[in-house]
């Protein structure tokens, strides 16, 4: 076997930018680590980065295009789907003009290539495209008006400072490079303060932590620049030779006494005092800004104040000191090659208001939406909203990987390559240098990067020797003032290079505003308005410590998302921890699990965000959609939410697991999405069944590799059958699924028995007309092919009626007794659980079927694994609604 190591970058939305290297062997991705190489990340990489090789090769993953006929998706050939894309551009184009279409470009990819897709677009004559932003508008333009532009200190000067303060930044889950580097300030001496409402896990780096009210950060640095100004540490040089309204900015201050202040930040004055101690002596500070300070209508009343803080102590222009919070990604390169320029200014909509935009759209209205690198149905607020106008156009276009909640409004998936399969270059956010993008393996199944779909789409328009143009000319072009810089395109396929930026920005003290000084903050004119006592808390959505936004599958998604709130706040509002608890704003409500902390603000909620709404976790169904006054960001901790018990549980079901293998997937989660509370026992693990079905209102019994006529391996099966009877003549309904269907038979005084034969893959049956009338199945339609791994069978107890017939095993599903069902497929499943199927199976570490497996040999796993994605999407779609059926008949 032969193993090769690719030097590449990762691409996706975080400052980090890793340099990485993958490990290929045979063809096959095999590692990712950090590159020991690259000169700031030297070879640190996120816990995130070794997960993403299972992105890359999931079973959820789509890897051929797919267009939506008479609604059902259904795979089509790459000619098939460009083709229908751009007969609709055309058309739209003819009847309505370019802005008809709206072009959404996310941020999930950050690559040089990408800005060809909006070139796209203006070649065909300037679309609607998008303006502002979901994180770091408000905080970009905030320091611009400030600095004159937001320029940072490249994270290695960070080594010389004596303290650095995370102002709402979280380095351990989203920079995770700069840990290293504050761990080292620390060793020798140093301060590190975190100042976060919540309490992220960069808490831990810290000697102090401030928990500020949400959106209170500005005045807590206003107290401690008084407390600066009331100690004479001021920088006066700098007050008097390089800044302009001072005057101004040192009347707001008196406006307000430092006791004042710390009550409007919500913390006591003893932290105000922290923090200027820390700024007089332990100077030069870092002050380093995060992404939450800009999720507030009023962002710029905290950013600006910070940085005046910053100004105030002497810290601007200084080694180690400064106040940092990005760096121009795109700065880099050609933005000619955005294409701007070929038409007359184009219509734009407001990121943080996309779905209202959308509605209001008239001359013309949005007829066909194309979304690229994003899901906006996921992560834009009030997803509510967007979903109502996506629904509204003509045709929606999706290039990504997986069938999230955006592709699940689209009518073509575009299947898009990974950064491991595609080459480019890529700037950062969070630091200096320029990475290279090198291809370490073939595109997954007929996936293609966004560069070669436009590609292929130019082909079918006028313009394509415009666009069609190879990867490498491509780049030395929008690439050229990096090469202007001393760069050049072979060396950077080899190594990182580091952008002509300062170390320190402004260390002569000149800024890039008109009059080449500090601009302080001039007016303050904050409005206090009173908290609404039916929503008495803030939500704050943080970025999750395990994915990168919504990079996530559905099988990875617990049942309902978490939620944390102060203890005693939730003991006062009758919840305990680990309870179900509903979640409610003016414009949605969310079930979520609680979890109660007794170091959390009192004021707040905690949630990670990037949960799909689809999978029960849609956060965004909650927030406000408005926007910042300054930079046009997205104010999603404006959201206040109520908190309360869920008013009651709707079923009690006991969940029986016979094997770690066949767990209750889909299936459970749907019925604890519905509102039932589940209690899993697990017999064959030792653990002991009721005696009675008195506690529970329903009852589910899982698969299993056991023989359900084998007594004597599986002693606990005359208890289980004798609970199943028992829950049925009480009237709760029972639902068994392939092993659980057939001791649900044999509980019914049927026959179960060996097939000699095995029936595995996703196969297609028919519901009976008797099916077709049951409510389990009310509104279902035809059924989809449904997940098979069994090798023993069952006759119908008497009475019972059969509901879905198969052809190689005819008793699929069926009723019997008041109201229990018998599955013998396997609709539980989610992909997780299929893959693990899968590779056992090819292993032929399941000792019970290993004489079958020369039945299925590779072209079989080929085809089933090609297929895969939709396959079990369907299978999740049926189960869901199943789900929801049965839990109808449990609650009555």
């Amino acid at each position: 076997m032969t193993k090769t190591r690719i030097i590449t970058s990762c691409t996706r939305d975080c400052p980090n930018t890793c340099g990485l290297v993958a490990t290929v062997e045979d063809g096959r991705l095999v590692g990712l680590t950090g590159n020991p190489d690259h000169p700031l990340t030297s070879g640190v990489a996120c816990h995130k980065t070794g997960k993403y090789i299972r992105r890359v090769y999931s079973p959820e993953r789509i890897t051929h295009p797919m267009v939506r006929k008479n609604g059902q998706w259904e795979r089509v050939s790459w000619d098939e789907a460009l083709d229908l894309v751009a007969d609709t551009m055309k058309t739209v184009c003819e009847e309505s003009g370019p802005e008809a279409i709206l072009y959404y470009q996310g941020y999930g990819e950050r690559t040089a290539l990408k800005l060809l897709n909006k070139y796209f677009f203006n070649l065909l004559g300037g679309a609607t495209t998008m303006y502002g932003s979901l994180c770091g508008g408000a905080g970009q333009g905030s320091q611009n008006l400030d600095f004159g532009e937001r320029v940072s200190h490249d994270p290695l000067d960070h080594l010389n400072s004596n303290s650095i303060v995370l102002w709402a930044r979280n380095p351990v889950s989203t920079n995770i490079s700069l840990v290293p580097i504050i761990r080292k300030v620390k060793k020798r001496g140093g301060k590190v303060i975190v100042i976060d409402p919540a309490k992220s896990k960069s808490v831990a780096l810290a000697d102090h932590h401030i928990k500020p009210r949400p959106g209170g950060d500005g005045y807590l640095a206003m107290a401690a620049t008084k407390l600066i100004l009331a100690a004479g540490a001021e920088d006066r040089e700098f007050l008097e030779k390089y800044s302009e309204g001072v005057e101004e900015y040192l009347a707001i201050l008196e406006r307000y006494s430092v006791e004042e202040l710390c009550s409007l930040a919500g913390v006591p004055t003893s932290d105000a005092l922290i923090l200027a101690n820390t700024f007089m002596k332990h100077g030069p500070t870092s002050t380093l800004l995060g992404w939450g300070l800009h999720r507030y209508e009023y962002a710029h009343h905290s950013i600006r104040p910070i940085d005046a803080l910053g100004a105030v102590s002497g810290n601007i222009g200084v080694p180690g000191g400064g106040v940092s919070q990005g760096f121009e990604e795109y700065g880099p390169y050609d933005s000619q090659w955005w294409g701007d320029g070929l038409n007359p200014p184009r219509r734009q909509f407001l990121i943080p208001k996309v779905g209202e935009e959308i509605l209001n759209a008239k001359n013309p209205a949005v007829r066909l939406i194309y979304v690229t690198a994003g899901n906006p149905l996921c992560m834009a607020p009030n997803s509510s909203r967007i979903a109502e106008a996506f629904g509204r156009a003509e045709l929606v276009v999706y290039s990504g990987h997986f069938m999230d909640d955006t592709a699940d409004l689209a009518d073509v998936f575009l299947p898009a390559t990974t950064f491991l399969e595609e080459d480019d270059v890529v700037a950062s956010y969070g630091h200096n240098y320029v990475g290279p993008v090198n291809r370490a393996i073939e595109p997954v199944g007929e996936c293609k990067s966004e560069f070669h779909m436009f590609y292929e789409l130019a082909s079918r328009f006028p313009f394509a020797d415009w666009y069609r143009r190879p990867v490498d000319e491509w780049l030395q072009r929008i690439c050229s003032p990096i090469w202007q810089q001393g760069g050049d395109l072979e060396s950077l396929r080899r190594e990182a290079f580091r952008l002509d930026a300062p170390m320190v920005p402004y260390e002569d003290k000149t800024f890039p505003t008109e009059s080449g000084r500090f601009r302080f903050m001039t007016e303050f004119d904050p409005e206090h308005t009173a908290g609404d006592n039916a929503y008495p808390y803030k939500l704050l959505t943080i970025a999750p410590h395990g994915t990168i936004c919504s990079e996530r599958t559905v099988a990875e998604h617990e049942p309902l998302p978490v939620v944390t709130l102060n203890a005693q706040e939730a003991e006062r509002g009758g919840m305990r921890d680990g309870m179900i608890v509903l979640v409610k704003s003016p414009v949605g409500e969310v079930r979520a699990r609680l979890r109660a902390d007794a170091d959390m603000r009192r004021d707040v909620l905690v949630a990670e965000r990037g949960g799909w709404t689809k999978a029960g976790h849609g956060l965004n169904l909650l927030t406000l959609d408005m926007a910042s006054k300054v930079g046009n960001g997205t104010p999603f901790y404006e959201t206040s939410v109520a908190v309360s018990p869920e008013p009651e549980v709707k079923a009690r079901i006991l969940l029986v697991q016979n094997s770690g293998r066949a767990p209750g997937g889909t299936f459970h989660k749907a019925l604890e999405r519905g509102g039932a509370s589940l209690m899993l026992v697990r017999p064959a693990d030792g653990e002991s069944l009721p005696e009675l079905p008195d506690a529970f209102d329903g009852l589910v019994v899982l698969g299993g590799p056991q023989h359900a006529f084998d007594d004597d391996a599986s002693p606990y099966f005359p208890a289980l059958m004798r609970l199943m009877r028992e829950f049925d003549e009480a009237g709760k309904p029972v639902a068994g699924i392939c092993l659980g269907a057939q001791l649900l038979a044999r509980a019914h005084g049927a026959r179960t028995w060996g097939m000699d034969a095995l029936e595995f893959g996703f196969v297609r049956h028919a519901l009976t007309p008797e099916g077709e009338a049951d409510p389990l199945f009310m509104g279902i339609g035809e059924l989809p092919g449904l997940m098979e791994f069994h090798e023993d069978s069952f006759d119908l107890p008497d009475g019972a009626g059969l509901l879905v017939q198969g052809d190689a095993c005819a008793n699929q599903c069926f009723r019997v007794g008041r109201v229990s069902y018998g599955f013998q497929f396997h609709l539980e499943v989610d992909s997780a659980v299929v893959e693990n199927w899968i590779n056992l199976f090819k292993r032929g570490e399941i000792d019970t079927y290993a004489e079958y497996k020369k039945l299925y040999g590779p072209a079989f796993f080929e085809a089933m694994e090609a297929d895969l994605p939709l396959l079990v999407a369907r299978s999740e779609d049926f189960c869901n609604r199943v789900a929801a059926n049965w839990l109808k008949l449990v609650v009555g």
